[in-house]
């Protein structure tokens, strides 16, 4: 009996929860008209006014004054769009006016401007243009008639597969939200399960987790069929995805009032009791009608049926007292008969018995839907207050309804109040009869609900086969792609480093030539100065001219000498230039790398590419201290760590002053062979500290110091931030920078070590190499 009495829910919640079918928008109100003000572009403002149009109409809620400057905006758009020929501007403007045309109820202005917009879009063959068309003409029609669904859906279904054909999937996602809804109400729920999964998996992709309505929709499906344990599980996903991304629209409303009207069908009304208070919360401050009349029918039931029926009262009065049209009286009268009947307080529901009595010969013989639940509200009501003849009459006037428009929970209804009428006649084989066809209704009402679990776990399963088959190949894509821009790094690399050994080569076999011409000259000019020795002493006439010969080749000898020194500069020039050519290089793979992280929606991803940016910069910095320096193979670490502190600093930090880096080095002057992997470990440490050590805003200090002692380096790099994870050890950890820093320790003959005091302690200690040319002046 109890659940038959809410069946009323069935026949009012539908309209309300169809208010918002798609999800317009994803940038934030506010958000928009700030980048709407910042904007000179007319193509890109008309865009973003399209999307606060929208915004405007998703969260109006039906407020006339928000509709009215959502048509003003739709009206703009398409005036500024005209003006520049823009197309895209042009329809989404005549679809915004289409859709505040159908929040006015202008259903005929409506249509008329929907065929327009698509007659347009075909013309100039936008096929998003036309799907949005599509979607704002089936906006138009009511979901009450039913052959009005089905013109909806079909209407809904071409801009489905409009959108998978041109890639849309920010659009699909909502699409097929509103395509399963309708299946929903066509009593296609399996199909409309399978679409709802399929908008999961889109939305998903695209990292939206703005899926609450999703959740609600299959919570709701659920409901429907009688599987209640997955309506309360998809309903708190609903609410938890609701609460993380700060949704507080209608949506919030209609998914607290489906869960209360799940453990209402439970028949557990104290814990349905908070979730209906919440819904009639957002309601009253939305101030929609709707909602407000849904939601106290289902609290005035609540408070009923747990002994409060003086608190059911100014829920059905408020409805009485709104109540706008005849669909809204009915509601009133229904509400009205099945709380008072509850409480056994028939003298007082027989005057809504007869008002819902007048309604219904008011109605079309064709509102089955209506005749069929109001039918069963009234016989279980006289058969309640003993008047078997009267009930006898509305359990035969639900006989002459068409089958298809009965459904699983009102045949069982009439069963039941059959079963109670023959037994109070005493026609007891009639009334078991009856209490069977009752039971075996139950019964298909479980099986249906049992078959209905399976086919959802099959569906979750084969959704989260297929996302992980997405996932598995957006990896297999990611990791294809990064070992692509590896091997080309590394070719890139090979090729540098292959010019830079020709080059050298090519310096050294000149030097060798040089020098074997410098000596085969020598040798000539030795043997020249042996024979004129010796002439000297046969003409001893002639000794000032030999004098003076002697002076000439002295001379020229000097001057080869020259020669040499200038060759050496030569030589220093050239390795400068090397330097200057190979810090170019690496400063065009930082390009590419930045560059590529523009293409990139993952956000770990676009770290991984930034992390290899500050490492290849870490090494392009050295040689541009090189080119800069007149030292080709030392670096000075007091100018290069400063420079490479600052950089990491404004990569991570964009220039923000909320860390600030203390600095104690030693003048050293590091051989450019130690300089490369303690820049790189340097790199790791600081990178660390800047982006794990101060979370959100919070503030604080890194200290890096570098000491030399007996020809032993000592860098220590410490923070005050949060410190390492309560269960990190060096062994377990596998991160990519820790590798590094281990691995170049090693290579340059040194130790690390890092604790966890009041902060990160980082220490390295390496032996210092002595440069090749001190070894040789030594």
């Amino acid at each position: 009996m109890k659940n038959l009495y809410l069946l009323a829910f069935f026949l009012f919640i539908t309209y309300p929860a169809l208010a918002q079918l798609n999800d317009l928008y994803k940038i934030p109100e506010p958000g928009l008209k700030k980048k709407l003000a910042d904007s000179h572009d007319d193509h890109e403002r008309i865009r973003i006014q399209v999307a606060i149009g929208r915004s405007m109409l998703y969260r109006s809620g039906d407020m006339r004054k928000t509709i009215d400057s959502a048509m003003m905006m739709g009206i703009r758009i398409e005036n500024d769009s005209r003006r520049l020929n823009y197309n895209y501007g042009i329809i989404n403007g005549m679809v915004i006016r289409t859709l505040c045309f159908y929040h006015q109820g202008k259903k005929a202005q409506g249509i008329k401007l929907a065929q327009q917009t698509m007659n347009l879009a075909q013309s100039v063959k936008d096929n998003n243009g036309l799907a949005e068309a599509y979607i704002a003409l089936g906006d138009q029609y009511s979901m009450s008639d039913p052959a009005n669904v089905l013109a909806k859906a079909e209407l809904y279904l071409k801009a489905t597969d409009i959108f998978r054909k041109e890639h849309n999937f920010a659009r699909l996602a909502p699409t097929l939200e509103a395509v399963a809804e309708l299946y929903f109400l066509e009593n296609k729920k399996i199909e409309a399960i399978k679409l709802l999964f399929e908008a999961l998996s889109v939305n998903k992709v695209l990292g939206n987790n703005g899926v609450q309505g999703i959740y609600w929709l299959i919570a709701r499906t659920s409901n429907g069929l009688g599987d209640y344990p997955d309506a309360v599980k998809y309903n708190l996903l609903a609410i938890n995805t609701s609460k993380a991304v700060g949704d507080s629209t209608l949506k919030l409303c209609s998914i607290y009032h489906n869960m209360a009207t799940t453990y209402i069908n439970m028949e557990d009304y104290r814990q349905a009791l908070p979730y209906s208070l919440k819904a009639m919360a957002i309601a009253k401050r939305y101030k929609n009608h709707d909602y407000i009349s849904t939601v106290a029918f289902a609290l005035a039931a609540i408070y009923t049926r747990i002994n409060k029926f003086e608190l059911a009262l100014p829920h059905l009065n408020q409805m009485q007292i709104t109540a706008g049209d005849d669909n809204d009286r009915l509601a009133v009268n229904a509400g009205f008969l099945i709380n008072l009947a509850f409480v056994k307080q028939y003298t007082k529901a027989e005057k809504y018995a007869e008002n819902l009595r007048e309604a219904l010969a008011k109605r079309s013989p064709e509102d089955f839907n209506v005749f069929e639940v109001c039918y069963t509200f009234l016989a279980n009501y006289y058969v309640d207050s003993h008047q078997v003849d009267k009930a006898s009459r509305y359990v035969k006037l639900f006989s002459t309804l068409p089958k298809s428009a009965r459904t699983p929970i009102t045949e069982r209804g009439i069963e039941r109040v059959s079963y109670r009428i023959d037994s109070i006649k005493g026609n007891f084989r009639s009334a078991f009869q009856h209490f069977q066809n009752f039971k075996r209704l139950i019964d298909a009402d479980q099986n249906v609900a049992k078959d209905y679990q399976i086919s959802l776990l099959q569906i979750e399963n084969d959704t989260e086969m297929k996302n992980e088959q997405i996932e598995a190949l957006n990896k297999e894509s990611l990791v294809k792609d990064i070992i692509l821009k590896r091997n080309n790094l590394i070719q890139k690399v090979i090729i540098a480093g292959a010019l830079m050994l020709a080059i050298i080569t090519a310096l050294i076999y000149s030097r060798y030539r040089l020098k074997q011409r410098s000596n085969t000259l020598l040798m000539q000019q030795k043997s020249e100065i042996d024979q004129q020795n010796v002439e000297l002493q046969l003409l001893v006439n002639d000794k000032n001219e030999l004098i003076g010969d002697k002076d000439v080749l002295l001379k020229e000898k000097d001057g080869l000498l020259l020669d040499k020194d200038v060759l050496l500069k030569d030589k220093d020039l050239l390795i400068k230039e090397v330097n200057h050519r190979v810090k170019n290089n690496l400063q065009i793979v930082m390009s590419l790398l930045q560059s590529q992280s523009g293409y990139l929606k993952d956000k770990q991803a676009q770290d991984a590419i930034l992390e290899g940016q500050n490492r290849v910069q870490s090494i392009a910095l050295i040689h541009d201290q090189l080119f800069h320096s007149d030292n080709a193979t030392e670096v000075d670490l007091l100018v290069y760590i400063g420079e490479l502190v600052h950089c990491l600093n404004y990569s991570i930090n964009k220039g923000s002053h909320k860390v600030e880096i203390g600095f104690d080095i030693d003048p050293i002057m590091l051989d450019v062979s130690q300089a490369i992997p303690m820049g790189i470990i340097l790199n790791e440490a600081v990178t660390n500290a800047l982006k794990y050590a101060f979370p959100g805003d919070n503030t604080g200090k890194i200290w890096i110091s570098v000491k030399e002692c007996r020809q032993i380096i000592t860098i220590r790099i410490r923070d005050n931030g949060s410190g390492l994870p309560p269960d990190f050890t060096l062994e377990k950890v596998n991160s990519l920078g820790m590798t590094l820093i281990k691995g170049l320790a090693g290579q340059l003959d040194g130790t690390f070590e890092i604790i966890d005091n009041n902060g990160v302690n980082i220490t390295i200690e390496f032996p210092m190499s002595i440069p090749e040319a001190a070894l040789a002046v030594a």
